[in-house]
């Protein structure tokens, strides 16, 4: 399933906001170079958070995390543009 829409599935249980971003806008360029191999890519109060998969558990926890001001980035982030950059090597 989509993010989004189990993102929305636990506001009641986890109360949030939600903001999908389209990274082919050309305004989001940076988000294309970093993750166009791994999409879709979740981000919690600006910190990297999770991409591809998600259980309920994981996002109640995290959703809660947020709300105490405790959230930190997850261990993951991809960045196709560095890997990219590698290859060339």
């Amino acid at each position: 399933r989509r993010f989004p829409p189990l993102v929305r599935h636990w506001q009641d249980r986890a109360p949030h906001s939600l903001e999908a971003v389209d990274i082919t806008d050309e305004d989001h360029a940076q988000w294309l170079a970093k993750y166009k191999y791994d999409i879709p890519v979740l981000h919690l109060d600006g910190a990297y958070w999770t991409k591809h998969r998600l259980t309920e558990e994981e996002a109640l926890e995290a959703l809660a995390e947020a709300g105490a001001g405790a959230f930190a980035a997850r261990r993951g982030e991809p960045d196709a543009e560095r890997l990219e950059r590698r290859k060339e090597e």
